[in-house]
């Protein structure tokens, strides 16, 4: 559809955090609500762009998403492409690393991504052009390529996803989409009308709960896409490595995510009916969720994986299976801890 716009009412959903806080001093205290006004001071639109005729416009956004489109075929719509804008400089690693999981990818490094990323020059913009290829899946053809726009701080992020012989037939449409695009961020001024607002929880991004962590688990550097990481280490030098991520929708699904994983520890991937050989049902602070352990020749995997207000979260640990083993007892005590805000 040309000339189509991203309203306030969508974009605000991305850079506003709601006004009423709840203010728990555990998960079992009663809550305390706070209310704030947020007024918006949005002057037009931030995103425009006109859609080659062989597309078409996916009427429902989820997640972080400013626009969705599909091509249009003879057998009905086919592929996905996106609009994701950040109000923050993003990690080229970090976003290769949240799709490239969808396709059984080992973790991209930044030697790895060289490999499969170059800068394309569109009309007077460079766009980061990355191609993930689907290493997780055998004879598979699907593909990911992400074209990453940075300006003044912010990134702008272009997903295509499809079939391989897809995303190269449309290339052309694809880079003429991109450089039709008029980005403009809108002024977006957030202030409470209180004394002060309380302080955020200890992991507040996207409204994530608190924990415990075993003492001797060791903090890492968290990213755009991991809320939190850690590392535990014996006198052998093996290691684990432990994750608390957050994503929009359900990615996938919980079979896609299980076979990701286990492709990672070096087992073949499952049908849904053999699903209940890895997963079983967790309580996470009174919610609903699934717990996975894996344990493969070298290495295991161990993890939580909740559904909770339209969100993804997973807790997973990872590395020497005889180590975990070790740590099993520690990850379940953690889960236990999770309280959400």
């Amino acid at each position: 559809m040309p000339g189509s716009f991203l309203r306030a009412k969508a974009f605000l959903r991305l850079c506003i955090v709601v006004g009423s806080t709840w203010m728990l001093s555990s998960c079992g205290d009663q809550p305390e609500i706070r209310s704030y006004e947020i007024p918006s001071e949005y002057t037009g639109p931030v995103v425009s762009w006109e859609l080659p005729e062989e597309w078409g416009e996916n009427p429902d956004l989820s997640g972080p998403m400013a626009g969705s489109f599909h091509v249009k075929t003879d057998l009905g719509p086919v592929g996905r492409i996106g609009v994701m804008p950040f109000r923050e400089s993003v990690s080229s690693v970090d976003v290769a690393n949240m799709f490239g999981m969808e396709l059984g990818q080992a973790t991209i490094d930044e030697e790895k991504l060289k490999k499969i990323s170059e800068i394309k020059k569109i009309g007077d913009r460079e766009f980061e052009w990355i191609r993930i290829s689907d290493d997780g899946h055998e004879g598979s053809t699907r593909t990911v390529l992400l074209a990453l726009y940075r300006n003044k701080g912010e990134t702008w992020l272009f997903p295509f996803i499809g079939d391989r012989d897809l995303i190269r037939e449309q290339e052309q449409n694809f880079e003429s989409f991109l450089f039709s695009t008029t980005l403009r961020a809108g002024k977006v001024e957030i202030r409470a009308k209180a004394p002060a607002l309380p302080p955020p929880p200890t992991h507040d991004a996207h409204g994530a709960p608190t924990w415990e962590i075993p003492k001797h688990w060791v903090k890492t550097s968290a990213s755009s896409m991991r809320l939190a990481s850690y590392e535990v280490t014996d006198r052998n030098g093996s290691k684990l490595d432990f994750s608390v991520t957050s994503f929009p929708g359900d990615v996938g699904g919980t079979l896609a995510n299980v076979n990701r994983w286990l492709g990672q520890i070096g087992i073949d991937p499952v049908q849904e009916a053999d699903l209940d050989k890895y997963i079983s049902p967790i309580v996470l602070d009174e919610k609903d969720a699934q717990l996975v352990v894996a344990e493969g020749e070298t290495d295991s995997l161990y993890a939580a994986i909740l559904l909770f207000e339209d969100r993804s979260w997973f807790f997973k640990i990872t590395g020497n299976r005889e180590l975990a083993k070790v740590e099993k007892s520690n990850f379940l005590s953690f889960l236990e801890s999770v309280c959400f805000h």
